[in-house]
């Protein structure tokens, strides 16, 4: 691609290839976008480029590619946010993104009893408002600039960065408390300090290549930074910095190489390699200031250490022995400073307040990770009343808030779960176990207990292996196996005896239903050329191996997890291309929002992800998120149906079953919303928007009314319409939100509707009485829309308030001209001419020093001419009309 700068394309090609691998080093499911602004020396835009990766589905291979687009404009649209004050500078931008963006996506503090105000009045816009809040949480904005020069000129290159699937705690941790984030300080590096400057701006070499500073490759900047990162905040312990502090003063921190200086990396790094008695080590160090330490209120000593005798951290062999101490679920750790440790205790956290407190989890053989530890308070579910000396206090509870900034394995840092986790866990046992079945309560039973097997394995210091084979298979393989095992009679065990029995060397046996079949079972097979890793232990190849044997053994299914010595952990066999479908699933997203996307190759990336056993159920939603709001309703059901296909009801949110029901009801498949709405009422998690799955509820009850030919069917729709929507109004008060003004227009609908379905009188004019109230609701929240003077003259009309009903459809037609306005006005002026005189009036005051309705004047002056006609000169004088020349 030619740009307008020359080598830009090479410049943006080495910022994103190398971004992307140190992101992704620490996080596999971590995916970029990136777009460069071009600026020249004057600060005046140049262009615009998009930079990102696409997947080649022949050989999976991918690519860098860039495409020029016209305006900052376009970055924006495409970002889905909003920007109607932001200027094309740097500085602004940053602001932006670093600011009022996210501030534009306020996170919902369960916490506080407080709840958010709603200030749509459309239910449709303000579901897709929930929606971008959901999508929000999982991805970061982020914007830099480096200079660049070329042979001619130099230029500012603006960076606007988006990071995809970052889990909550560190999004959280970027943009309120920015000087804690890694992934923050992280990309402030990446951009001041990873690249050689010449003459203060990046150059192109000759040969392509951009020089870097140091000269270092992704692993090494990822550990330079991960020093870095322990360094400051042993910095920060070292100067007692509180905790509020934190997100107040970040854009005046500047960057401090004497980070690197701290050696508090190094010394936790020495502790974790060490064993003891052949165990890999597990166990917390609780990291606080001195004069912390030092209030006995604050830190309860189990065991002190003489002020002579106290342990410096350099003493990696005597701390790691101390390690078998410590118990985090007891709260029990070794109490340090920046400089040693002085005991073991605990901590009231009662006082701690806002003092800073880290702690180092060691998990195991050269693994820790670096843990933010505060608490908050919030009133408990079940309120206590306590007297104490005759005073009375209401008991509340103080949560622990764990926060963890950086995850360490092998001196690489990680963000996130990146190896097992639960769900990964049971998507595998899913896809080879059951994936034609359909008894879900009985499978998702099966997976909860063996998940449970596996978690309490992981807590095997020494290693272990866990074996999960049809029933059948494992009474067949016992038999095979029983010289090299232990058998027990096949039966359910208590998750909390698993760490015991897996204390011996060999594999634990299960089945699909839970039971153990044999525990120390050295698991036999072939070997062969093309199964196993010589760069793994022997776990995993007699693993590898033994899962090859029944899969030629007549295609027995077979998932094992393998726990290994220094705690990582290995699911086999592996979910293939997982990483491959993330890129599709992240490109496809992409080109929806692309006007000029190639639809051929945008439909087969779609296929290989609809057609995956494998695929995450949050990818599917993405999708189907972004083709909503490309109007593109039947691709977003495609995708959704899928992702509840893929995730199943319980791992579902509220905001997906809606979604997927305002998708129905566009499809005018009202009962299939109503379903999908009802879901997400009933939803644990949907509180704060109840309201809204309330409110849509009955707007599809009354559409499906609308198609009813049966009477009583009909008036039951209109009366279920009417209940539901009642109850979102109720509860959009008690939660003090602005009221949707759908909400009132179509009960009133209703109540206008069922006045024509019923022959009592006196039910007819509640009916009519109702919906005039509702009309007018809708007509205080939005008093300049015309359907809501339509309806409620309609209503009038019924009840035979003529006058009323005239002077609503004039204000109808006054806003906005409709020929079924100026009909019902001629039929009802034709009936009541003694009307016509006082409806001019209101016309004339409702039009005062404003202009004019064309056709009202038209209509007012052929009724003047008949009123001429019928009366005298006189009479008429009285009534003439002051209409401008204009209008005659």
């Amino acid at each position: 691609m030619q740009t307008k700068v020359n080598k830009l394309n090479l410049l943006n090609e080495v910022i994103y290839t190398n971004l992307s691998g140190i992101l992704k080093k620490m996080n596999k499911r971590i995916h970029i976008k990136l777009y460069a602004l071009a600026y020249d020396k004057d600060q005046k835009f140049v262009e615009t480029i998009r930079v990102k990766k696409t997947v080649a589905k022949a050989n999976n291979q991918s690519s860098i590619s860039q495409d020029t687009m016209q305006n900052i404009t376009n970055v924006f649209a495409e970002l889905k946010i909003e920007t109607t004050n932001v200027e094309n500078t740097y500085d602004d931008i940053k602001k932006y993104v670093n600011h009022k963006w996210y501030k534009q996506y306020p996170q919902i503090d369960t916490n506080n009893a407080e709840q958010p105000t709603i200030s749509s009045t459309d239910i449709e816009a303000e579901s897709t408002v929930n929606e971008d809040n959901h999508i929000n949480e999982t991805r970061i904005l982020y914007a830099n600039q480096i200079p660049f020069q070329t042979e001619k000129n130099t230029f500012s290159i603006v960076y606007i960065l988006e990071i995809r699937n970052v889990e909550n705690e560190n999004h959280q941790l970027f943009y309120t408390k920015p000087e804690i984030s890694f992934l923050r300080m992280l990309l402030d590096y990446f951009f001041s300090d990873y690249f050689a400057l010449t003459n203060n701006c990046v150059k192109i070499n000759n040969d392509g290549t951009v020089s870097q500073k140091y000269n270092e490759d992704n692993t090494q900047f990822n550990r330079r930074l991960t020093r870095l990162f322990f360094g400051k905040m042993q910095k920060y312990l070292l100067d007692n910095t509180s905790y509020n502090h934190f997100g107040t003063n970040f854009e005046h921190e500047q960057h401090n190489q004497q980070y690197y200086v701290n050696n508090l990396l190094e010394k936790m790094d020495d502790i974790s390699t060490l064993t003891y008695e052949s165990a890999s080590p597990f166990g917390s160090i609780l990291f606080m200031n001195k004069d912390i330490i030092a209030q006995p209120s604050i830190i309860h000593f189990t065991v002190k250490f003489t002020k002579e005798d106290r342990i410096l951290l350099e003493d990696a062999k005597r701390i790691r022995k101390l390690l078998e101490l410590t118990n985090v679920d007891k709260d029990l750790y070794l109490i340090a400073d920046e400089n040693g440790i002085y005991g073991l205790g605990e901590v009231n956290w009662n006082l701690q307040k806002d003092a800073l407190a880290l702690r180092i989890d060691f998990t195991g053989l050269s693994k820790y990770s670096f843990v933010l530890i505060r608490t908050e308070t919030g009133l408990i579910s079940k309120g206590e009343l306590l007297v104490e000396d005759e005073r009375k206090f209401y008991r509340s509870d103080l949560s622990l808030i764990e926060t963890n900034l950086i995850s360490v394995s092998f001196k690489n840092p990680r963000l996130g779960e990146d190896g097992y986790s639960s769900e990964k866990f049971t998507n595998l046992l899913k896809n080879i176990f059951w994936e034609n079945h359909t008894e879900h309560i009985q499978i998702s039973h099966k997976l909860e207990r063996l998940d449970k097997i596996v978690r309490k394995a992981r807590e095997q210091k020494q290693g272990t292996m866990v074996v999960i084979t049809e029933p059948t298979t494992a009474k067949e393989e016992m038999r095979q196996l029983s010289k090299q095992s232990t058998l027990i009679e096949p039966r359910i065990i208590n998750p909390e005896y698993i760490k015991f029995l897996t204390a011996i060397d060999g594999a634990i046996y299960f089945d699909t239903d839970g039971n153990c079949h044999a525990i120390g079972v050295i698991l036999d097979g072939v070997a062969k050329v093309d199964i196993g890793d010589s760069s793994r232990g022997a776990r995993y190849n007699s693993a590898q191996r033994y899962l090859h044997k029944l899969k030629d053994n007549g295609q027995k299914k077979c998932v094992i997890v393998i726990i290994s010595e220094d705690g990582m952990v290995d699911l086999i066999p592996e979910l293939e291309h997982e990483g491959m479908l993330l890129d599709i699933a992240e490109e496809i997203i992409d080109m929806i929002n692309e006007k000029d996307a190639d639809s051929d190759k945008l439909k087969e990336k779609e296929d290989l992800l609809l057609q995956s056993k494998i695929v995450d159920s949050d990818w599917l939603f993405n999708i189907a998120q972004v083709y909503n709001k490309n109007t593109n309703i039947d691709k977003a059901i495609t995708f959704l149906e899928y992702g509840l296909k893929q995730a199943e009801k319980s791992y579902i949110p509220a905001m997906y079953y809606n979604l997927l029901g305002n998708c129905y009801r566009n499809n005018k498949r009202y009962n299939d919303a109503i379903k999908m709405y009802d879901l997400a009422i009933n939803n644990p998690e949907n509180y704060d928007f109840k309201s809204v799955y309330l409110a849509n509820i009955g707007y599809s009850y009354f559409l499906l009314a609308k198609t009813d030919q049966d009477t009583d069917l009909k008036a039951e729709k209109f009366e279920e319409a009417i209940n539901w929507l009642s109850q979102s109004i109720e509860l959009m008060k008690a939660q003090s939100i602005k009221q949707f003004v759908r909400n009132y227009n179509t009960r009133g609908r209703c109540y206008l509707q069922l006045n024509y379905l019923v022959k009592s009188e006196e039910k007819k004019n509640q009916y009519l009485e109702s919906s005039i109230e509702d009309f007018s609701q809708a007509i205080k929240l939005e008093p300049e829309d015309n359907a809501y003077y339509w309806n409620r003259s309609l209503s009038y009309s019924q009840l035979g308030q003529i006058k009323s009903s005239i002077e609503d459809l004039i204000q109808a037609e006054y806003i906005k001209h409709s020929d079924n306005y100026i009909t019902n006005l001629t039929q009802l002026f034709d009936e009541h001419l003694e009307l016509v005189t006082e409806s001019l009036k209101f016309y004339q005051k409702l039009s005062d020093h404003t202009e004019k309705s064309t056709q009202l004047n038209n209509l007012f002056s052929s009724y003047v001419a008949k009123i001429e006609v019928s009366k005298s000169d006189e009479a008429a004088a009285d009534i003439a009309l002051d209409i401008d020349e204009d209008y005659k």
